[in-house]
């Protein structure tokens, strides 16, 4: 995926097909995804631009927001998707299966449970059972000043799981905009359901690399990228510390084969 990150203070035009921010200029064709944050003026006639383009962009301001082209018309592929919920069970647990095997722990898991699982509550009680072994094991390789242990979401209560939730997040929704550009529907899932704005399906694909997150966010603190005084006492990133380590998620992020996992999820509709 072709993406580029900013986080200034400037305005975004586009021009002559090119998409202009102070002194340097990115052709349009170059552009899949936008990663955008800090106090960025972006007026609604350039939004129309980028999104003709089929350019998606993510805002970052305390919280996210998320900018994309009108979905694929693709009607034969989501009629396939929605039918595709007969065999919701057996994605399911390939999805579970898969993120379990996929463990950059080398934890081992009898995956013979799943086998005569018949409900998705069952799928993901296996799931519970194995992220408990996981996560007692994974927080023990951080400096006890870091974690508290456990793993902890709205809001996180320490600042490897604030990490973590931040690059979850992200990572949610390239893998949104990946499965647009594909003409799926985000929204219907198989592990998960969805409900308001959530995209089940994202959701779903997300499982499979929250391994390889949780392994990068190990990296940032272990090679000391990252550390505590990065945060601020409710454990959001610094906006300097966040602009330091953009080029470390970027470059993160160009290592997620997400197009791969969508195709091989395709291949089980």
């Amino acid at each position: 995926m072709n993406r580029i990150i900013i986080d200034k203070e400037g305005k975004i035009e586009v021009k002559n097909s090119q998409l202009i921010f102070e002194d340097k200029k990115y052709p349009l064709r170059k552009i899949d995804f936008m990663i955008l944050a800090g106090n960025i003026n972006l007026d609604t006639k350039t939004i129309t631009k980028l999104t003709k383009e089929d350019i998606s962009i993510l805002i970052f301001n305390k919280g996210f927001s998320f900018i994309h082209p009108i979905s694929s018309k693709n009607a034969e592929l989501k009629k396939k998707q929605f039918f595709a919920l007969n065999k919701r069970i057996e994605i399911a647990k390939w999805i579970i299966s898969e993120k379990i095997k996929r463990n950059f722990l080398g934890i081992e898991f009898d995956l013979s449970v799943l086998e005569n699982v018949k409900e998705i509550d069952e799928i993901l009680g296996i799931e519970g059972s194995f992220a408990r072994i996981y996560f007692k094991k994974y927080f023990s390789l951080f400096d006890k000043r870091l974690v508290k242990g456990y793993r902890s979401k709205r809001p996180p209560e320490d600042v490897v799981n604030a990490m973590m939730s931040f690059l979850y997040t992200i990572v949610y929704y390239e893998i949104t905009n990946v499965i647009i550009k594909n003409g799926l529907d985000a929204q219907i899932g198989y592990l998960h359901e969805p409900f308001r704005s959530h995209n089940a399906l994202s959701s779903d694909i997300l499982e499979l690399f929250r391994s390889d997150i949780d392994k990068f966010v190990y990296k940032l603190f272990k090679e000391k990228i990252l550390s505590k005084k990065d945060f601020d006492t409710s454990f959001r990133l610094r906006n300097e510390s966040r602009k330091r380590i953009w080029k470390s998620i970027k470059e993160f992020l160009e290592t997620l084969q997400i197009q791969k996992e969508i195709s091989n999820l395709k291949g089980l509709l």
